[in-house]
Formats: structure tokens, sequence, C-alpha cells
């Protein structure tokens, strides 16, 4: 038997999963339970924040008694398999190719810039829907800055957008002292 070093071996001969030859870096195996599989990035995210400033604030938005998106300018701080938007207004969208089961967290500094406490209703959007479970309500006080965080777990498709909305009883101006939007996902078994 002769002697023939593995990483000489060339498709269809290699011990690796076929395909391995042309897998992108970052790419892992994963196996469709039928005797094959497919090559998929191992996993995308994104990491955005609206820098913080109490003081101006560093955002407002004029809520309303409908769901208007939230439409800060996001500082991109990871990014891999997501492009951040402005227009129509602030939104991450999922450009990859392989379905993603993706975590989302948004996270905000918050209050009322004047008048009474008001609640607030904030939710996670895919695609303009409101994701069940990624529907909070807080209260909007006046001067009193609170925190507040909102997460979901969603499968993505590729140009599936996600975006945060509000709405209160009524009219208010909502001020964020900070931001953040992180999303996590793997390749959907």
């Amino acid at each position: 038997m002769a002697n023939v070093n593995h990483n000489t071996l060339t498709d269809p001969y290699l011990h690796e999963p076929k395909g391995v030859s042309t897998a992108i870096t970052g790419q892992v195996y994963v196996a469709n339970g039928t005797g094959s599989g497919d090559w998929l990035h191992a996993h995308h995210y994104f990491g955005g924040y609206v820098t913080f400033d109490a003081t101006t604030p560093a955002y407002s938005h004029p809520v309303t008694t409908s769901f208007t998106a939230l439409n800060p300018t996001f500082a991109e701080s990871a990014n891999s398999g997501f492009t951040a938007i402005a227009t129509p207004n602030a939104r991450i969208i999922y450009v990859d190719v392989e379905t993603l089961t993706t975590t989302v967290v948004f996270n905000i500094n918050y209050k009322n810039a004047s008048g009474t406490a008001k609640d607030l209703e904030l939710a996670i959007n895919r695609n303009g829907v409101i994701l069940p479970g990624g529907h909070i309500l807080v209260t909007c006080n006046n001067n009193e800055w609170k925190s507040a965080t909102a997460t979901i777990t969603v499968d993505l498709n590729q140009n599936d957008y996600i975006e945060v909305v509000v709405k209160g009883p009524t009219a208010f101006t909502l001020e964020l002292a900070s931001a953040s939007m992180n999303l996590t996902g793997v390749p959907s078994l």
C-alpha cells in the first residue's frame, strides 16, 4: 500500500466532509440528517449603539398613539452578515443567505421630556410586524432616567429587517440617553 499524506488528497477522497476545499473561512459543516449537509457560516452578528449623552439627550422621539419606529443614528461596533440603514428609519437588515435563528437584544436609557408619567409600549419588529414576546411596557417619568431591555429570538431570512417601534396612550417626547442593539444568529437546522 502506498504512503499518501492526507493533506495531498483532493475531493472526493478527503476525510473531511465533502466540499471542504471550497468552504470559506468561518464556515462549519452542518449535517442535514440524511447523510449529507451544507457549509454554512458558524454565526452572524451585529452590535450597534447610540453614543451616551444624558445632557442633550442623545436622541429624542415624538411618541404618538400609533406605533412609530425609533430612528436614532447607530454607531456600528461589530458586524458580520447585516447592514444598518437609516432610511426610511433605523433598521438592521440581514443580508446573507442562510436562515438564522437570531437573538435580538435592545437596551435603552430613557425618560419623558416633560409632564406627567406616561406608559410606553416598546416592541421589536421583523419586517414591520411586532414579534410576540419582544413587546414590553414601561413607565416614562419626567426627569428620571430608567433602563429597559426588550429581547426576542426569531428566525431571519435574507433581507429580513429588525427595527424598534414605540407608542403611548397620549403624545409625549421620549428622550434617550443611550441605546444599543445586538443581534447574534446561528444557522437554523
